[in-house]
């Protein structure tokens, strides 16, 4: 205990360097030992196939040991369970708050076993997708569309992975189950109306071909397919003022009515991982390296934190091309990517 408090000391002392402490082969190795119970030679493993990867997403050993307690806490998963998943969703850059907000929502509003609601939060919180929705998705599926219950254990998920809204799909029930007595064929449309409507019709992903596309697009191309490739493509995402990434539905959820004007004015976020190789590309270099199979690459490369994300104010000031200093009150935090906007954007 007196070791693992030695060590969170060291990484709150890290702004007297350019970057965020990083976490070294030994210090991970430790943590797979005394956190993720691994023998002292799978934790060696663990920890050299790892450590470009977890540093690359600016982890630190506060964040690892928070994922841990939400992958074990009240979730059945055994140890080696656990383990096995355990850097792949931390190097997603999931947030272990959203992920027991996730989990509990699952177990408790959905009815899903423990282990079953553990491995749809991953899947959800790796997006990330707002878990606020779950019940309301639920709900509607479960005593709306009177699905069974492995049908709308399944329904939520993917639902709510495309980035559909419970509002925008119940308001597309309301006019499809008026017009036809089979549930399901209204169901199936009423879907394909609130992928186009929901996140203020905001929402493009991109396709195999590398280009973006909106829900009808993807629609109009691949016919009965079309969930199946949009739950595939990754997600579009600009720049905000704060010089963060965000999804068209988080421009959604804090600007409201207003957020397509800022949407718009954002630049296209350059969505950073790391690929096989061990090197940092952009989603648009993955598109023009790997070409056709470009998107099982990127799903499967890791999050890589932006390059000015845990610099302090000297480092920061060291990038001003492309990094701004914007004091939050915590310096880990106050470093941040440019917008190519306008000072009176987002203001």
């Amino acid at each position: 205990v007196f070791a693992k408090m030695v060590r969170l000391t060291a990484l709150l002392s890290a702004s007297l360097v350019g970057l965020t402490a990083a976490m070294t082969k030994e210090s991970i190795a430790e943590f797979a030992r005394l956190s993720l119970y691994a023998n002292r030679t799978e934790a060696d493993k663990l920890a050299a196939a790892n450590v470009k990867k977890v540093n690359a997403a600016r982890l630190s050993e506060k964040h690892l040991e928070d994922l841990r307690w939400a992958m074990f806490f009240n979730t059945l998963l055994s140890r080696e369970e656990v383990r096995a998943q355990f850097f792949s969703v931390a190097e997603d850059g999931v947030e272990p708050e959203v992920l027991k907000a996730f989990r509990q929502s699952l177990y408790y509003d959905c009815d899903m076993n423990a282990k079953q609601a553990m491995w749809a939060a991953y899947e959800l919180a790796g997006i990330p997708v707002d878990p606020a929705p779950v019940k309301e998705m639920w709900d509607f599926l479960y005593n709306s569309a009177e699905l069974s219950k492995p049908e709308a254990h399944r329904w939520v998920v993917d639902l709510l992975a495309a980035g559909i809204e419970p509002k925008a799909l119940s308001e597309a029930w309301t006019v499809q189950k008026g017009s036809t007595s089979n549930k399901g064929e209204a169901l199936k449309k009423s879907v394909y109306t609130a992928a186009s409507t929901s996140a203020g019709g905001l929402l493009a992903r991109y396709a195999k071909d590398g280009h973006l596309y909106s829900a009808l697009q993807f629609q109009q191309y691949y016919s009965d397919a079309w969930l199946v490739e949009w739950l595939e493509s990754p997600q579009e995402k600009r720049v905000a003022n704060d010089g963060k990434e965000y999804s068209a539905q988080e421009f959604q959820k804090y600007y409201g009515g207003n957020a397509a004007s800022y949407w718009n004015q954002a630049s296209e976020a350059p969505q950073r991982r790391m690929a096989e190789d061990g090197q940092t590309y952009t989603i648009h270099e993955f598109i023009s390296y790997y070409k056709g199979d470009w998107q099982t690459k990127f799903d499967k490369a890791t999050f890589v934190a932006d390059e000015c994300a845990g610099l302090n104010h000297e480092g920061c000031d060291g990038l001003p091309q492309t990094c701004q200093w914007k004091w939050t009150g915590d310096w880990t935090d106050s470093c941040v990517l440019k917008s190519s906007t306008t000072a009176a954007f987002l203001v």
